[in-house]
């Protein structure tokens, strides 16, 4: 028995959703509410399972693993066809080196440009008790230290243009390796593919797509991916409940956002 914890908007909980699907793999959702009015992921019981208090976990059998990428190639060893990293040794290692850079960035560089451009607005009209309860709980240092910076100074943070910096660098340098293969590592789709896709629909989602417009061969590979049967059952599907009033704060980011892009 596979189960899932996970949240709708969570770009790490979707690589892993999209690594079920692309396995074909029936699960059991177990949907964590991590809003501030419900906290879930704090919780005693969830914390039991995982000490970050973050999503996604997912429960095999009587096995707990947590993070994302671990639970992906997880999944790969543990269901191998069909196969989701390539054979080859140093192929293998192109794909771990693109999925590195979730952990040593992207991750943290998502959450710094959401908060900045409309997950502050959120924050800064909830119960200020709610909130400081909130980020008392939350075992992340980091993560709770940026978001102190970010919902305070917004499109102003010293944060987002190193954070937009980094993922103009990484689109381009999936442009130009798509320029050569249809997918990161060759001709076949990776869970390096899986791992940073999600990423460009968290940013559009922002209304920040007409920033890498330009690059033909990122989009190509977008929607290459986007027009699976996966992505529609991992990421259509659980589609964004928060998007609702995001447009306004989008676009009034926007102007801001585009002068750090064009200057990083």
């Amino acid at each position: 028995m596979l189960a899932l914890y996970h949240f709708d908007r969570s770009t790490a909980a979707a690589r892993v959703r999209l690594t079920l699907a692309e396995k074909g793999l029936q699960w059991e959702s177990r949907y964590v509410e991590t809003g501030l009015d419900k906290r879930e992921q704090h919780d005693p019981d969830y914390l039991k399972l995982n000490p970050r208090g973050v999503v996604p976990t997912l429960v095999h059998d009587d096995k707990v693993i947590r993070e994302s990428l671990v639970i992906m190639e997880y999944l790969d060893d543990a269901f191998p066809t069909p196969a989701l990293r390539p054979a080859d040794p140093s192929d293998r290692a192109r794909m771990r080196l693109w999925m590195k850079q979730v952990d040593e960035f992207l991750h943290v560089d998502s959450r710094i440009i959401g908060h900045c451009i409309v997950m502050r607005y959120a924050t800064m009209k909830a119960d200020p008790a709610v909130v400081k309860r909130h980020y008392q709980d939350m075992p992340d240092d980091v993560r709770r230290e940026n978001d102190l910076i970010n919902i305070d100074k917004g499109v102003d943070s010293p944060l987002l243009p190193g954070a937009l910096k980094r993922f103009k660098r990484l689109f381009t340098d999936i442009d130009r390796a798509t320029a050569k293969a249809p997918f990161l590592v060759g001709d076949a789709l990776s869970l390096a593919d899986l791992a940073l896709v999600v990423y460009v629909d968290r940013l559009a989602g922002l209304r920040m797509a007409p920033l890498w417009e330009s690059l033909k061969h990122f989009n190509d590979w977008h929607g290459r991916i986007k027009a699976r049967p996966s992505f529609a059952e991992a990421v259509t599907k659980w589609h964004d409940t928060g998007a609702t009033g995001r447009n306004e704060h989008a676009v009034a980011a926007f102007p801001r956002v585009k002068q750090i892009w064009d200057a990083a």
